[in-house]
Order: structure tokens, then C-alpha cells, then sequence
């Protein structure tokens, strides 16, 4: 039995979009399901009543988003899985430019990381296995022996977390994490020292805290101590960090602080 498609003539300018939009709704509601072909250009012109060369444009339009793998000829093209790594590559290049451009950008994206890695804490809690523990505790071993460099310890910092992304055990965590992982080194490594004037010892206490928390499986502890890191993470005017040397964390044993 021939399929049938839920286009509809066009009758306004720009008419490669709205080819395109009629096939990309039908496609985002299933009409059109991953491996299905496209009627050939011919007969997709016949069915919008529009010139072929506006199909090309349609379908190159469809084919950047990645809904669909352009094939000429009889065959037609083909609706494409979709992969949401792309769109994430997309909105991680969009970030890094954005950071070069606009400061304020870092303090949107450290909100938007802490409530993210709040989750991802609460998912390990729940689902790490002791190895995934076990390494968790491996690296923050590693973030210890850095010391006061924080240029040593940052690049292991942003591997702990995104091990804990990993050990989450839900993989749309870890791929909306690796959104942060490029931006993080890009974003804050040229200014660590101007971020981070008292070095690591703040961070690492955080992290060390943190851990336990999870460690705990106890859920206001692990608020708590999201709470404790992304505060520690906060990007603060030279000013702010004068008045906040010194202060000790609460609950701390030891005089330290961390990430």
C-alpha cells in the first residue's frame, strides 16, 4: 500500500523553510520514523507544487540539521537517527564563543553546571558501583598532591567530575556534561589565578566534601555539599576574594578548603 504524506501545497515566499517544516513536523512526530525514504525530488515537487530547486534547498536545510541523509536519484532520502551528540557539539561551540565575548557568560554557565552536577551527585549516590568509588577517590588523591599549583590541580578537578558524570550511570548526564568540559579549560584555565587567588585548597575541600556526601547516599548532605562546591566556584571580583581569604569552611578539621 503507497504511504502517505502529510504535506500541503505552499503559498507564501521562502518556500524551501516551509518545505522543510512541513517534513521535519512530521518527522519530529513520528510520521516519518528513522530509515523511511523520501518521495524522489520529482515527486516531492509534484506534491508541494513547487520547482525542484527548491526540494534541493529544503532537503540541504533538512540534511545540515542531521534529520536526514540526502541521496539523489530514484530512491529518495532517508530519515536519519537522531544523534543529540551533534546538537550538543552545536550549543558547546556556541558556549565558547560566547565565553570569549561575554564575561557575565561564565556566571550563567557556573549556575547552569551546579544544578546539573547536583543531579548527576544525587544519580551517583544512587548508582556508583565501589570501583566507580574507588576511582573517584583515586583522583581526588591525585588533586591533593598538586598542592598550591592550580594549574596542576584544575585539569584533574574537571576529570573528577566528569567521572562523576560517568558513574551517574545516565548517559544524557555525561553527554550534557561534556558540554562543560571544553568550555570549563577554556573559559577558566587563562584566568585561573584571577578566579581562584587562594589556590586549590578551597576547591579541593569541596570536592573532598562532596564525595563523602555521595559516599553518605544521604540527600541533604548532598545538597549541602553541591551548595559548599559551587559556591567555591563562583567566579568573584579580585574585591570579593580579599574580603573571603581566610574564612574557614564549616565543618572544616583541618584549616583547608577545596574544589
Amino acid at each position: 500500500m503507497e504511504k502517505s504524506y502529510p504535506f500541503q501545497p505552499l503559498k507564501r515566499a521562502r518556500l524551501y523553510e516551509q518545505v522543510a517544516e512541513q517534513i521535519k513536523q512530521s518527522i519530529y512526530s513520528g510520521h516519518l520514523k528513522p530509515g523511511d525514504r523520501l518521495p524522489p525530488e520529482r515527486e516531492l515537487s509534484e506534491i508541494f507544487q513547487v520547482g525542484r530547486p527548491t526540494i534541493r534547498e529544503a532537503l540541504r536545510t533538512l540534511s545540515i540539521l542531521g534529520l536526514i541523509e540526502v541521496q539523489s536519484g530514484s530512491k529518495g532520502s532517508m530519515v536519519k537517527e537522531c544523534d543529540i551528540t551533534q546538537y550538543l557539539d552545536a550549543v558547546r561551540e556556541q558556549l565558547s564563543w560566547l565565553l570569549k565575548v561575554d564575561e557575565k557568560t561564565l556566571k550563567d554557565l557556573w549556575e547552569v553546571r551546579k544544578y546539573i552536577e547536583l543531579g548527576i551527585a544525587h544519580a551517583v549516590a544512587r548508582n556508583a558501583s565501589e570501583k566507580d568509588l574507588k576511582k573517584l577517590r583515586g583522583l581526588l588523591r591525585k588533586m591533593e598532591a598538586c598542592g598550591e599549583d592550580i594549574h596542576a590541580y584544575f585539569p584533574i578537578a574537571v576529570e573528577f567530575h566528569q567521572q562523576l558524570a560517568v558513574c551517574s550511570r545516565n548517559r544524557i548526564f555525561f553527554m550534557v556534561w561534556e558540554l562543560f568540559h571544553d568550555i570549563l579549560l577554556k573559559g577558566y584555565i587563562p584566568r585561573l589565578k584571577e578566579i581562584f587567588p587562594d589556590g586549590p585548597r578551597n576547591l579541593l575541600r569541596a570536592n573532598r566534601v562532596l564525595l563523602e556526601a555521595i559516599e553518605s547516599k544521604a540527600p541533604e548532605a548532598i545538597n549541602r555539599a553541591m551548595e559548599l562546591h559551587a559556591e567555591e566556584e563562583r567566579f568573584f571580583p579580585p574585591q570579593v576574594h580579599q574580603r573571603r581569604r581566610g574564612d574557614d569552611l564549616p565543618g572544616s578539621s583541618c584549616g583547608e578548603k577545596g574544589r
